[in-house]
């Protein structure tokens, strides 16, 4: 499987129907990988994880023509994975997954972040908290003058939004919610405010929000804003 240039490739992955498929994903898994697994403390999430990470190397296999456990990676500073040397160089790529689904993102040679994330019904008044304790001045103030009944959707948006931007540095949470600034308002295109730490990142990192499972919220950042084409696939 090849992609172009001028593509990103976004994989979606049910993990509800990647059940039959969890001995081969979980023999496919390095060492370090299943070890990984056993820290969670539930069975469903150790299942997910594993379902997750094994779909990502049958997914990679498939643009590198190798087998899935053949698959190396290199980890970031902040634990970001990346393809070791002996792998295609320019093939990036992220992973992220919650509840039921994980989303798959690959281009090449521009550092991207996805993220995924499970809407969870809550008081309203209770995302508004997290954003006043985690978000920035700007993104609390926009969520507290949205109408109660879109404070949720909001606060998800710009979650995602932000995860996304923070996992296309891979800086986990080592660079503050706080320190920069997305849009919130769900029914706007996503895109960059303020970011005071990396001023060029206006200019050549593209937010995008992405279609969703019904029930989730899901958000690309990917370092060039010239890639137009997406291509979706669904993972079996």
């Amino acid at each position: 499987m090849q992609i172009c240039d001028e593509s990103i490739d976004l994989w979606t992955i049910p993990l509800s129907n990647a059940g039959d498929r969890f001995q081969e994903h979980e023999q496919s898994l390095s060492t370090d990988e299943r070890q990984r697994a056993t820290r969670f403390r539930s069975a469903k999430d150790r299942r997910h994880f594993t379902l997750a990470r094994g779909s990502l190397r049958s997914i990679l296999s498939q643009y590198l023509g190798t087998q899935a456990e053949a698959v190396r990676f290199s980890y970031g500073t902040h634990g970001k994975p990346r393809l070791a040397n002996t792998h295609e160089p320019s093939l990036e790529f992220n992973l992220s997954h919650s509840g039921e689904y994980a989303l798959c993102a690959l281009t090449k040679s521009h550092p991207i972040g996805i993220d995924i994330e499970k809407i969870r019904t809550a008081d309203p008044n209770y995302y508004l908290r997290l954003a006043t304790r985690f978000f920035s001045r700007k993104e609390f103030e926009a969520i507290s003058a949205a109408p109660e009944h879109e404070r949720t959707l909001f606060f998800f948006a710009c979650w995602t939004r932000k995860e996304a931007y923070l996992k296309r540095h891979g800086l986990g949470l080592h660079l503050p919610l706080s320190g920069f600034t997305v849009n919130v308002d769900s029914s706007e295109s996503a895109h960059l405010i303020d970011t005071p730490w990396r001023p060029e990142d206006l200019m050549i990192t593209r937010l995008q929000d992405l279609p969703a499972p019904r029930g989730y919220r899901t958000a690309l950042a990917v370092a060039s804003p010239q890639l137009k084409n997406l291509r979706h696939y669904t993972s079996s």
